[in-house]
Formats: C-alpha cells, sequence, structure tokens
C-alpha cells in the first residue's frame, strides 16, 4: 500500500491525486471509528461532489456552456480521471449504457476502507454523469481487488428493467433550483439579498471572467469586485468560485 502511494504521490501529471490520496487516509481513518453506513453515505456524498466540482472546472477550462452530450462527457471523464491518478477508458456501450474501466487506480487499501475507497469512486463518476446526463447509476461489473486496479463500472443512463435489476447507486442531476432561489431571496431579510449590482458581478462571473475584466466593465477597482464576489457568496452559502459558476448555470441565471 506504501508503495503505491508513493507512486501515486510521484505522478506530475495528476494535479488532483494529492487531494485524493489525503481522503484515502481520512476514510482509513473513519472506517476504524464509525459505523460502516455512515462512512458510506459520507464518502460517496464527498466523491459525488467532487465528481461536480471537476466537472464545473472541466467546463469552464474548456469554456464549455450547458451541459454535456454523451460523447462530450466521455472526454470530461476521462480527463478529470487522469487528474486524478487514475488511468481509465471511457466508452458509450448504447444509448442506455456506459462503461468506465479502470485500467489503473493507485489507491489500495483493504478491508472495509478499501470498500468505502470505491463508493469514493462510484459517487465521482456516478456524479459527473448523472449531472450531466439527468439519471446515472453505477454499478461494479469487474472488480480485481479493492479498490479494483483493473475494474470496470457499468453506468445506465435511464431507468429500465435492466438498470432496476442491477445492484448499484443512482445518481440524479440536481433539481432545478430557479423557485427554491427565488424564495429564498424574496423571504431572506433585505440585508441578505443580492443587491442589483451583486446579481450583475454573479452573471459575469457565471461567464467566466476575471475579478480584473469585471472591474474593467464595470468601472470598479478590483478590490471592490472581490468584495462583492464574497458577499455573494456568504448570502448564497456557496464557498469557491466554481461553485457559483455551477449555481448560475443550474438556477439559468446565464443561458446553457
Amino acid at each position: 500500500m506504501c508503495s503505491a502511494r508513493e507512486k501515486a504521490g510521484a505522478r506530475s501529471t495528476a494535479p488532483q491525486a494529492p487531494l485524493m490520496m489525503a481522503l484515502v487516509h481520512v476514510i482509513e481513518a473513519a472506517a476504524t471509528h464509525l459505523h460502516p453506513s455512515i462512512v458510506e453515505d459520507m464518502v460517496r456524498r464527498a466523491g459525488v461532489e467532487l465528481g461536480r466540482e471537476a466537472a464545473a472546472e472541466y467546463r469552464q477550462t474548456h469554456h464549455i456552456t450547458g451541459r454535456l452530450d454523451r460523447h462530450a462527457c466521455v472526454r470530461c471523464l476521462e480527463a478529470i480521471g487522469k487528474q486524478c491518478g487514475w488511468m481509465c477508458r471511457v466508452k458509450v456501450e448504447s444509448d442506455d449504457v456506459m462503461a468506465i474501466d479502470l485500467l489503473e487506480c493507485p489507491f489500495r487499501t483493504s478491508g472495509e476502507a478499501g470498500r468505502h475507497v470505491c463508493e469514493l469512486v462510484f459517487g465521482f463518476f456516478g456524479g459527473i454523469v448523472g449531472d450531466e446526463l439527468g439519471y446515472a447509476k453505477a454499478c461494479i461489473s469487474q472488480c480485481d481487488g479493492m479498490p479494483s486496479p483493473h475494474g470496470r463500472i457499468t453506468i445506465y443512463l435511464r431507468q429500465s428493467e435492466e438498470s432496476l435489476a442491477a445492484p448499484g447507486v443512482v445518481y440524479r442531476q440536481i433539481a432545478d433550483e430557479v423557485a427554491l432561489v427565488a424564495e429564498g431571496q424574496l423571504n431572506a431579510e433585505p440585508g441578505q439579498r443580492l443587491t442589483a449590482r451583486e446579481a450583475q458581478v454573479l452573471r459575469l462571473i457565471a461567464q467566466g471572467l476575471s475579478n480584473k475584466k469585471i472591474a474593467t466593465a464595470f468601472h470598479l477597482s478590483v478590490r471592490t469586485v472581490e468584495n462583492h464576489a464574497a458577499r455573494i457568496r456568504q448570502k448564497l452559502g456557496i464557498d469557491s468560485r466554481t461553485a457559483l459558476v455551477r449555481f448560475a448555470l443550474r438556477t439559468h441565471l446565464i443561458d446553457p
């Protein structure tokens, strides 16, 4: 296990791998102190959120607006997997099924912790596919060890008799938040509502403009724009610029 970790740490082409290795350490510690069902849920949720954040960053880096189609999703999964230290091959097998072959996964551990690390991987890929394509049921169809150094994850893209019969976890698209956001803004205390200027800044952030470009557009200082962005994050309960972009897409603040 140590040699695998050292190998993973040496990967200069996997910028997200150190974060994943840190999560493996947390999972190993949690598995010895918490009930398995609690760890499983926690790890799966972490994988889903990390996957969605990674997909949002991929979309922003590649100047992609809107959601990905099946084939664009394949390219996204392969690129993100490589960033995390997973060597994987993704293909669309049919209108209903996508397959992810894990050719190499450096995160080797045993027992309950190993099973939970698999849940991290399932949640990561399942969260991305579910959010982009609307529905994903991730099932392990082949596994050589846990986590698998050579394995396959089958992802069903729609509910069917076959997907219902297969053991696995369903990951769905995040529900449209427009109504909830509108209600929250109307019911919020005046000091917690977005001002007109903050809404304008949020829209430009969502369009991928830097703070400097936003400042130029509104004839403001960069520091003022930074302050606007900080207040927006605080009011919406969002802790990153990438999450703001994802929020704006899902609430149709900008057109996909």
